[in-house]
């Protein structure tokens, strides 16, 4: 009797265990794998890049004396659309002071608020405003519905100087950088 309670208690011992091992490999065969790279390098190599690259074209701009600003949005496509290429997503909101005036070039999806001046640049949309009525552009970035980022630049009252704020994504993750 102690011998057959024995054998059951063995072979009900060895369900078990058959049970986690099996349990254990479909686990493992239907994990989903994670394929995006880390990819905080890639951020900070775009960046870079940007800035660089930003510098370059203003001072190319005023060595050939033509528009800066058309100069520099023309730059800011290109530097977007280099990014997809390199399936990096790139947004951009630049403030280009030159001359008379302070550009404002909202390349993001979302609408970005300048709260100092009362006004709302649209995805898409360039705007300017006189240099003279302006010291600092204080900015809202809305990153989605809950979360908001508030980014102040210091106006110059005369030069020709670029400030930026790029959304970079790659994957599931993000990252900002601004260039002041």
């Amino acid at each position: 009797m102690k011998m057959l309670k024995m054998i059951k208690n063995r072979k009900a011992q060895f369900y078990i265990f058959t049970a986690i091992i099996l349990i254990a490999y479909s686990t493992l065969l239907l994990s989903p794998e994670n394929v995006v790279p880390e990819a905080s390098g890639t951020f900070r190599a775009v960046y870079d890049n940007f800035r660089f690259e930003s510098d370059a074209v203003l001072n190319n701009a005023l060595f050939e004396q033509v528009d800066v600003n058309q100069e520099y949005d023309r730059f800011l496509d290109s530097f977007i659309s280099y990014t997809k290429m390199k399936k990096v997503g790139t947004e951009i909101f630049s403030v280009l002071e030159a001359g008379d005036y302070v550009y404002f070039s909202n390349k993001m999806t979302n609408p970005v608020h300048i709260i100092n001046l009362n006004e709302t640049i649209a995805p898409g949309v360039n705007s300017f405003f006189l240099r003279s009525n302006l010291s600092e552009a204080v900015l809202e970035v809305r990153d989605d519905v809950f979360h908001e980022n508030i980014y102040k630049f210091t106006i110059s009252e005369d030069g020709t100087d670029a400030k930026a704020v790029l959304r970079v994504k790659k994957g599931s993750k993000r990252q900002i950088f601004v260039q002041e």
